[in-house]
């Protein structure tokens, strides 16, 4: 099992929910309003200076090949979906010692 975490301008939420969907992913969650700095283009504060946020996807995936799946396919929406630097989906994810939902 893996905890996938994704970060992504709030402008292509909707696209990686899309994205998530053809996967066959069901549970996530996100946490909204996620202010962020990263190496490529500006920062994202939410003020006049800085302008936009991110959001922030987090899910638990117990089937190894739906993991690769889900990474594939992000992997694919950056080269292939991703209008510009700023719409690069950031992803990463690690083994989950524990999950319960009781």
């Amino acid at each position: 099992m893996k905890m996938i975490y994704i970060t992504c301008n709030v402008s292509v939420k909707e696209r990686v929910m899309d994205q998530l969907e053809l996967c066959g992913v069901r549970d996530f969650q996100i946490l909204d309003h996620a202010e962020v700095k990263n190496k490529l283009g500006v920062p994202r504060y939410d003020t006049e200076i800085w302008p936009g946020f991110n959001v922030v996807f987090m899910m638990q995936v117990s089937e190894v090949e739906k993991v690769e799946m889900v990474i594939q396919q992000l992997r694919r929406f950056n080269k292939e979906m991703a209008f510009n630097e700023t719409e690069l989906l950031t992803v990463c994810s690690w083994p989950l010692a524990e999950y319960f939902f009781d």
